[in-house]
């Protein structure tokens, strides 16, 4: 109180620095800056993934029935193909050190059985003919013959008829007693030779009738036989042909394209040995667009939905050089897959065995750009993605784990 009474000495002033003053704005435009950068700043969370990219409508599976070694490469990895053209053609033989080829031996056996067949079949078809045809002949000559004895009958019976006039002219002359009863005998005993006669070729008319239903009854036999002998030996012929036809088809079999496309991925060559159902090619379907299909753990997958937009990063073209390449979410599976249930299971690493979502993703293009030229892409090209969940300002996640005690509160 003294100090301030007395102002002999004047007023205190206190000196500072000019660069104290520089710090101190420094530093409060740099506490400005750091608010300002949490406060306008924002960052995005990402899900990683693995996947592959793979066609739309699939990639079909060029695989043979049965195992046998590669005897021809019909075409080459690239060109289209058509349904039902043949891609590979397999040789199912194998060898014998008795026997040498057994499948080619039983083909020659079955061809031998086939040809003998047949020479029996042609040779049973001549015999049946030559049958068929004596029986017709002679029925023929039965009709013939019967046609013949009708006339002889018509005839006889015109005899009877003058011997029966005779015999009553006869009989007049002797009720007047102008010949003898000796003489009318005489002419009657002609009249019953004549009635004798037309007996004899009425009978005999009868029993070529008879003939000739039998003849006419064998023909229609020998005819039914020979279609059953006939198809017997067919069937034997059709039963051979079969069994040729298969052992033919193990000897050789024919891989033919699904549908139309493209071939890739050719995995055989000429001369080697493939076992049944093991993949030769793989035939792109015609017309079809490529899509990556990624699989993401179950720990990111809970916010993944349809028209989320992800980044993808193909590994033939390393996306420090060549960049990301934006596509959007498809769809997301409902059911968890094992990793050794995946389509391509080479597609995801790392996972120790944990189950894993399909995601398909629809590409914004089918191509790169790289050394300034557009290169396509191609199915089963290995691809890291990353799917951006939600994006938030730096203040919210700095100031999340008081979100999160709040809302326990």
């Amino acid at each position: 109180m003294e100090f301030l009474s007395t102002k002999q000495y004047g007023t205190v002033l206190l000196a500072r620095p000019v660069s104290h003053l520089f710090l101190t704005w420094l530093f409060l435009a740099i506490a400005l800056s750091i608010i300002a950068f949490f406060i306008f700043f924002s960052t995005t969370r990402k899900a990683q993934s693995q996947g592959v990219l793979l066609p739309t409508s699939g990639v079909i599976r060029v695989m043979p029935g049965q195992a046998g070694v590669i005897a021809g490469v019909r075409v080459k990895e690239g060109p289209a193909v058509r349904a039902g053209e043949v891609l590979f053609v397999l040789s199912g033989e194998r060898s014998s050190t008795n026997a040498g080829a057994p499948q080619q031996v039983v083909s020659s056996l079955l061809k031998s059985r086939r040809d003998s067949y047949d020479a029996e079949l042609q040779q049973s078809r001549l015999q049946s003919r030559q049958r068929v045809a004596a029986g017709q002949r002679r029925a023929s000559d039965l009709a013939a013959e019967i046609g013949r004895m009708d006339d002889q009958i018509a005839l006889q019976q015109r005899r009877i008829t003058l011997a029966e006039q005779s015999y009553q002219r006869y009989g007049d002359l002797h009720a007047t007693n102008y010949i003898s009863s000796a003489q009318l005998q005489d002419k009657q005993a002609e009249l019953l030779d004549q009635h004798q006669r037309l007996a004899e070729l009425q009978r005999i008319k009868s029993a070529s009738q008879r003939d000739l239903a039998t003849t006419e009854a064998d023909v229609r036999d020998l005819q039914v036989q020979a279609q059953r002998d006939t198809e017997g030996l067919q069937r034997n012929v059709s039963a051979i042909e079969q069994d040729l036809t298969e052992n033919e088809a193990r000897r050789e079999i024919l891989v033919r394209a699904a549908q139309d496309g493209m071939v890739t991925a050719i995995t055989t060559e000429l001369g080697q040995t493939v076992a049944a159902n093991s993949v030769l090619a793989s035939v792109l379907p015609q017309g079809a667009q490529l899509e990556a299909e990624i699989y993401a753990p179950s720990r990111s997958v809970g916010f993944i939905m349809p028209g989320m937009t992800v980044l993808l990063r193909y590994q033939a073209y390393p996306y420090q050089k060549f960049g990301q390449y934006p596509a959007l979410v498809r769809e997301v599976a409902s059911t968890s897959l094992r990793p050794e249930e995946l389509s391509m299971p080479s597609a995801v690493s790392g996972t120790s065995g944990e189950p894993l979502y399909r995601i398909r993703l629809t590409l914004q293009r089918q191509s790169v750009q790289a050394y300034g030229e557009t290169l396509p892409l191609k199915s089963g090209m290995l691809v890291d993605a990353s799917v951006l969940l939600e994006r938030r300002r730096l203040y919210e996640w700095v100031l999340e784990p008081l979100f999160g005690i709040s809302g326990r509160l």
